[in-house]
């Protein structure tokens, strides 16, 4: 057989190989579905709902495609924990760090009082996402992959919040220990969430955003006109 038919051949068969079934960005959909089916597992029912069986039934899909994209359950669970309590404000994270580094007038205040805000927007700061949040403190407690997946997201969050604390205090000429600052302000952020989730009477979410803006403005100055 000469190249030129080795060639040919070989064209040949490539050209009866099937194309992959899903592309890349299927596989991103059907992930996202995935994650969106177990969130709601988990918001209806508690974590005695997250289930691989009941998820395969809100996704109506089989058990291997979970095992493929997620590890089994507690992959899944701790891209739910990502999803659900930490995009938004990792969002918030990544546009500030951009901002700050693109924008020559991008000032420490108006970045700070971003950050804060975004704990409050009404996609964050939602029900469906404090009974999530409910749902898995317990089981950070007990469950060593997604405990570590928490300090990893928790620390990146602290340090970030941190690092802007400072640099407003810095512009302003005031000292402040600034991860004590963003430790107390996640705190602060978390016993809100915890009251409104138990009784709505109690705080609005209005009223818990001033409050977090109310602690960082006794140590840094005022941020909401930024």
């Amino acid at each position: 057989m000469t190249d030129n038919e080795t060639a040919t051949a070989k064209q040949k068969r490539s050209a009866k190989k099937p194309k992959p079934r899903f592309s890349r960005e299927q596989a991103d959909v059907r992930r996202a579905m995935l994650i969106e089916a177990a969130t709601r597992c988990l918001s209806r029912g508690g974590i005695g709902a997250f289930t691989i069986d009941r998820i395969c039934s809100e996704a109506n899909v089989s058990r291997g495609l979970i095992n493929h994209h997620f590890d089994g359950r507690d992959g899944l669970l701790v891209e739910v924990y990502k999803s659900s309590l930490y995009a938004t404000v990792n969002a918030q994270v990544a546009e500030a760090k951009r901002r700050r580094a693109e924008e020559s007038g991008w000032s420490p205040e108006a970045s700070l009082h971003a950050l804060v805000k975004s704990n409050f927007s009404p996609d964050y700061f939602s029900r469906d996402n404090l009974l999530v949040w409910l749902s898995l403190w317990g089981e950070i407690a007990v469950n060593p992959r997604l405990q570590a997946a928490h300090r990893e997201l928790y620390d990146t969050y602290r340090a970030e919040l941190a690092e802007e604390i400072e640099a407003v205090a810095t512009q302003r000429g005031r000292k402040v220990d600034a991860r004590a600052l963003a430790r107390n302000f996640i705190a602060l952020v978390d016993g809100l969430w915890l009251e409104w989730s138990l009784d709505e009477t109690i705080i609005t979410p209005e009223a818990a955003e001033a409050a977090g803006f109310e602690m960082l403005e006794v140590q840094v100055g005022p941020l909401r006109d930024a």
